[in-house]
This record gives structure tokens, sequence and C-alpha cells, in this order.
């Protein structure tokens, strides 16, 4: 397990939170009651609270139901799994965020959206499909501190209106369907089919992606995958 010393690592609680003499007999307890689906927690020194937890992902403004160091006086503990082999070719690079990492390209030019996935398959690549909460905290990081550009995912509704479905052919998760979005998107305007991280937006940017028509020029990540 990896000490958040960043305090900006949060997860989705797996139960309620047992008190427990030690941070190893809380992951102890952690591992024998939910096995692999442990894969952090959060231990209070001083209250000796534990709380079980899921993977673990970087900050995002509104998951209201995670737990985190910051909102609950203790600090969190999270699994590090072996990093994906990342080929540097073609100005790939790693990136990481509480335990989650991926070999990305954030582009320096813009395309539309069909230009943004083919650009991507010319580099064996695909354009970035964020379909978990830790990919999804970890692109909107990425796309706004590394870029702050607007910035294509993998996401649109172009086969069957109000149905957004990932690069692979995936719908938005329960879970996260609730997180991902603007306030008051995805709303058609226009006949938006495709989805971005608008940090440019007037007349200021705001946390979540929008739908967007898609033939607006932007830029992108492509996500290489050993």
């Amino acid at each position: 397990m990896v000490e958040d010393k960043s305090g900006t690592c949060q997860a989705i609680p797996l139960g309620e939170a047992w008190t427990l003499p030690s941070r190893s007999a809380c992951f102890a307890a952690c591992m024998s009651t939910y096995s692999d689906n442990c894969r952090s927690f959060v231990y209070n020194e001083v209250s000796q609270a534990c709380i079980p937890g899921a993977t673990a992902f970087g900050a995002l403004q509104n998951v209201e139901i995670s737990v985190s160091g910051d909102n609950s006086g203790g600090t969190l503990f999270y699994v590090k799994p072996v990093n994906p082999e990342c080929n540097t070719a073609d100005g790939f690079a790693l990136y990481e965020m509480c335990g989650s990492a991926a070999c990305l390209y954030l582009s320096d030019s813009k395309a539309d959206f069909d230009g943004a996935v083919q650009s991507c398959t010319d580099i064996n690549s695909n354009l970035i499909i964020a379909n978990t909460l830790a990919k999804f905290a970890l692109f909107w990081h990425v796309s706004l501190n590394n870029m702050n550009q607007n910035t294509y995912l993998w996401l649109s509704d172009l086969t069957t209106e109000g149905q957004f479905l990932w690069g692979d052919g995936q719908t938005i998760g329960d879970q996260l369907k609730d997180y991902i979005w603007a306030d008051r998107e995805p709303d058609n305007w226009f006949d938006e089919d495709c989805a971005q991280a608008k940090h440019q937006r007037n007349p200021k940017p705001s946390y979540g992606i929008s739908d967007v028509i898609c033939v607006l020029s932007e830029h992108f990540i492509c996500e290489r995958v050993a």
C-alpha cells in the first residue's frame, strides 16, 4: 500500500467503518472482507477508524460519496499496481495519479473528432477512453494541468442519439455518468454528438465534460495500451 501524501486521492467506500488497532489490521480486514475489490483504505490513527475502499482516484469535484484523508481526518492508502509498459516513441509518456497510470500522447495540434480518432490510430494508439473514475480523473488532471485546452476523449452518441458510448462500444457506467458531465450537460445543443473537456469555456471553465458538435477542431489525448 502507498500513502497518499498529496491529500488529493479519494475512493468510494466499500462498507461501513471499523475500529481497528493499526493500519496493518485495517488492510488485513479490508482484504479478508472484500478480497480483490479492496484497493484502498483510510485509517485514522487517533480514532482507529478504518474505512475500506475501492480503487483510488484523483481529485474530482463532485463525487460526494467518496472518502479521502482530507474529509475523514485520516490517511488514505492505495494499492499501486505495476505500471503499464509505455513505448515512448511518437511523443508518448507515462502519466500517473493515485495508483492509476496510462501511456499517453498529448496533442500539440488540433483536429475534429474523426480526425482525432484517426490521428491516434496512425500512431498505434486510440483516443483515450476514460471509462472509470480513476481513468477519468487522470484524463481530467492531464487535460487541465498539462494541456489546459479543450480536449476530446473517445465518447459520443453518433450511433444512437442520447446514448453515449465509449470508443470500445461500452455505455457509461451508472456510477460514472453521475460525475463526469458539466452542469446541464449533455444538452444536444445544435446536434452535439461528441464529448470533450472544455477548459477554455466562456465566460469561464467549469468542471465536467460537455457534448459538442463533432466538427470542432480541438486538442486530444491518445492512449497506447501494451
